[in-house]
């Protein structure tokens, strides 16, 4: 009698879970898929709902253990497989994501052309740009009117830098499906380019026409835009990209390009921050936020930003004379002279870049007192193992635990 009432109670769960599903409810839908599961843990349909709610909400390694429970209680089930690799893809394990998909195909998947398609973005991923040609292309043959194939395929092609492939792809996709936005923005970053600034301007309004809610194109529009002197316009752009998806590193990016372009250097250092923070991996923002400093006049935080761009093997010395020509001609440019350490810092050199322990640990230290790095990250830059790095916090005044 209980396992019948059990039964029913999951069933009213999973039903009630599914219409949230419907509404895009992701969080709610998971906890009445949950309470579906303790009922009867075997319940496939609330796994697979439930992996799907999941990576939605971006809980990828989830979204992988409710696809492969799925996969454990019915191994023939194809749809798990392709969630899974999806799931797998955007936790950057490509090949395991290919491998589901691949099985995804061999088990043939209702929608196998998605499979097809879905491996080709993998393979694209990898930088395996001919094998994702030969899935977008299996993908088009097994249904020719699937406008998204020719989409990825068009930005294969624009990767390989056969251009006019990508633009007869993308208009191909838009033949098929008038109101998608991708192909419109995609051939807009090719017309902006090759300098066709108006032209790529109005594909990309028309992808913003297509879809509101569109964030990067927004970003794109900003782009051409800042590239045709039209600050204030870019930055509205770049605002409205933000206000859409507030998780947009490269609108942070550009939108402090466009405030360092208009001189207003408190706005820029605030933007690299908040792209820094989304994103640490990347060296070469320090750098762009270090040069920022030093149009600031900022000396020591520029000296911090670009000894951390150095310490990640950014050729800081090539970067700066690329932009400003030289040391003399960039004081000149400021009006002040740069501080002999800076210059130092911004020197070429022949030897590999490399300060003392204490000073490395301290700039490890900062960063991740500023929130900027996660205490890995830190200790990567830091240049000691993590479990010391967490020891010598005390020193600094911090806590792995903050």
């Amino acid at each position: 009698m209980k396992k019948k009432h059990n039964q029913k109670r999951a069933e009213a769960y999973y039903k009630h879970g599914f219409a949230q599903r419907k509404k895009s409810d992701y969080e709610r839908a998971i906890v009445d898929f949950t309470k579906a599961i303790e009922r009867n843990p075997e319940d496939v349909m609330a796994h697979n709902n439930r992996g799907v709610a999941y990576y939605y909400k971006g809980r990828f390694y989830r979204a992988v253990d409710d696809f492969s429970t799925v996969i454990s209680l019915t191994p023939h089930d194809p749809f798990a497989y392709y969630g899974r690799g999806l799931a797998y893809r955007n936790l950057l394990v490509f090949e395991k994501a290919i491998q589901d998909f691949s099985t995804a195909i061999r088990l043939k998947l209702e929608t196998v052309s998605d499979a097809y398609t879905e491996r080709g973005i993998t393979y694209h991923c990898k930088g395996d740009i001919d094998l994702a040609i030969e899935d977008y292309n299996a993908a088009i043959a097994l249904d020719p009117g699937f406008a998204e194939a020719w989409v990825e395929r068009g930005k294969t092609y624009r990767d390989k830098g056969e251009i006019n492939k990508a633009i007869e792809n993308y208009n191909k996709a838009l033949e098929l499906k008038p109101a998608l936005a991708e192909p419109y923005t995609y051939r807009g970053l090719i017309y902006n380019q090759q300098g066709e600034l108006d032209k790529a301007i109005g594909d990309h309004s028309k992808a913003i026409a297509c879809n509101p809610e569109f964030a990067e194109a927004y970003v794109n529009r900003g782009q051409v835009y800042y590239t045709k002197n039209e600050v204030d316009k870019a930055i509205a752009d770049y605002d409205k990209a933000i206000q859409l998806n507030p998780e947009l590193v490269e609108a942070y990016t550009h939108r402090g390009n466009a405030y360092r372009a208009k001189a207003e250097l408190d706005s820029a250092i605030a933007d690299y921050t908040e792209a820094l923070i989304r994103r640490p991996k990347v060296p070469e923002s320090y750098y762009i936020r270090g040069e920022a400093w030093l149009l600031a006049k900022g000396w020591e935080e520029a000296k911090t930003d670009l000894t951390a761009a150095l310490l990640q093997d950014v050729d800081v010395a090539a970067a700066f004379h690329d932009t400003y020509g030289g040391i003399a001609a960039f004081e000149e440019k400021i009006g002040s002279r740069l501080p002999k350490e800076i210059v130092v810092l911004l020197t070429p050199r022949s030897e590999p870049f490399e300060i003392d322990k204490d000073a490395r640990i301290a700039l490890g230290m900062k960063y991740y007192g500023n929130d900027e790095l996660s205490s890995g990250l830190a200790a990567r830059l830091a240049g000691v193992p993590r479990e010391e790095f967490w020891y010598l916090m005390g020193d600094y005044g911090l806590s792995p635990y903050s």
